[in-house]
């Protein structure tokens, strides 16, 4: 007989499912499975792994260990009690609604809540997701501003950096630090070292923008700011523009364009391109029957997040601005989405 794994330090490795006969498995182990599994693609799941470890303290009373979430453990875990607010029930409520979508996707008799006992949080700002046709005309746009000439250099550096904001879902901030020993032209790749999280990671481009990039390049030869300076995009001083000077760009190319601009906070943000690449790649990777429990962390390392939750964002903007992929969506993956609840602010 295994020992109960620590659910406070499982190991981040997922093992293979092998079906057990219900008398060989505990309801602490098998929590102990759903821990690693979370953790292996890519959770933290540490605050998760201790309210875990409260319910498999209660179900010891009630159920002693059996392999099972039964009805009874549910309507004692769902009790609101005195000091709570409605957040703290609801994310307790989340808590035992993942394991019980675990046991019964793994065959085991468990009790799922239902979504109505949770509350579902909406972001404070809901990214603004651009349409191909409104992507085409933002960058025909940008190319015709910068012609005019918005600074020295800008005619070259801007249009690029657009088509890397849209190409590869990178941060503005990043994407202006970018260094010349950065990008490689023969390889096609892209080095981001100065992240927001500082994880550096390699971004593969596509090979129409590396060709961008090599006539950049080669444009860029005559340029003295240019050949004196490390940066890849430099000023006429040498040194990276500031971000205001693309969102500047970015709000005049808006209007151009006539895609409406809400003030102040309200976008659609320059950051937005970030967020339409994402929700892009995973409309693809749907469409095209990738898994997406396997496919979701490469995102994630990616884009430089530290885990999967801005993926799972993505995913759930993905469902909401492709109606017709909501079915495959939560049929399939709908486990890997954490319940959300909303915030008063």
């Amino acid at each position: 007989m295994r020992t109960s794994p620590d659910l406070e330090n499982a190991p981040l490795t997922l093992r293979r499912y092998e079906p057990m006969k219900p008398h060989e498995e505990t309801f602490a182990q098998i929590v102990g499975d759903y821990v690693q599994e979370k953790r292996a693609i890519g959770y933290r799941f540490d605050k998760e792994s201790r309210t875990l470890l409260r319910i498999v303290n209660i179900q010891e009373g009630i159920d002693h260990g059996a392999p099972r979430l039964s009805r009874e453990l549910a309507e004692r875990w769902i009790e609101k009690t005195p000091w709570e607010n409605e957040t703290n029930r609801s994310n307790r409520i989340s808590a035992l609604r993942g394991l019980g979508e675990y046991m019964t996707r793994m065959g085991y008799d468990a009790i799922i809540i239902p979504q109505r006992l949770t509350l579902l949080k909406d972001y404070a700002y809901t990214p603004y997701i651009f349409s191909d046709r409104e992507l085409g005309s933002l960058l025909s746009t940008v190319d015709q501003l910068c012609a005019t000439g918005i600074s020295t250099h800008s005619d070259l550096v801007f249009p690029l950096v657009f088509r890397i904001l849209i190409g590869c879902g990178s941060r503005i901030t990043e994407t202006l630090q970018i260094e010349k020993k950065d990008v490689d032209v023969e390889k096609g790749t892209l080095s981001l070292l100065n992240t927001k999280n500082r994880k550096e990671r390699i971004i593969p481009m596509a090979e129409s923008l590396v060709q961008k990039c090599r006539e950049y390049v080669r444009n860029s030869q005559s340029i003295r700011s240019f050949n004196l300076s490390r940066w890849f995009f430099p000023n006429k001083e040498g040194i990276p523009y500031n971000s205001g000077t693309a969102y500047g760009l970015y709000r005049n190319a808006l209007r151009l364009s006539d895609i409406s601009h809400g003030g102040r906070g309200k976008g659609p943000r320059l950051h937005d391109l970030r967020h339409t690449f994402a929700v892009r790649v995973l409309n693809k990777w749907v469409r095209d029957g990738k898994n997406l429990t396997t496919a979701l962390p490469y995102l994630a390392i990616y884009m430089g997040h530290e885990g999967l939750k801005a993926c799972q964002h993505y995913l759930r903007l993905t469902a909401v601005m492709f109606p017709e992929l909501i079915r495959t969506v939560e049929k399939e993956y709908g486990w890997i989405i954490p319940e959300a609840y909303h915030e008063s602010d």
